[in-house]
């Protein structure tokens, strides 16, 4: 297994890659769209570095919440669909930012 970053129509795409088959997801984490490029990887998942819930690299599903006073409602990682050379975003795509200070 393993992770790799990708630019996709000027978006941040992982690419989750196991047993041959290959997961693309867009690189934010939907709670508070924070970029997950320094991720904790584990176990087929994926930590947020910055409020720690934890999502699914297989279904995109949130498997534990976000350590945060916001509720993350709905979350899960948005499903990046790549076909013959076209892209397409199963959700509305966002570009993650870090916080502002």
């Amino acid at each position: 297994m393993s992770l790799s970053f990708v630019q996709l129509n000027g978006y941040p795409v992982m690419v989750y890659e196991k047993g041959g088959v290959k997961y693309y997801w867009l690189a934010g984490c939907p709670h508070k769209r924070r970029p997950l490029k320094d991720g904790k990887v584990f176990d087929d998942k994926i930590e947020c570095p910055f409020h720690h819930a934890v999502f699914s690299l297989i279904t995109g599903e949130m498997v534990k919440e976000p350590q945060s006073k916001t509720p993350c409602v709905n979350c899960k990682l948005i499903r990046v669909v790549v076909e013959g050379g076209s892209v397409k975003f199963e959700g509305e795509p966002f570009i993650p930012e870090l916080p502002k200070r």
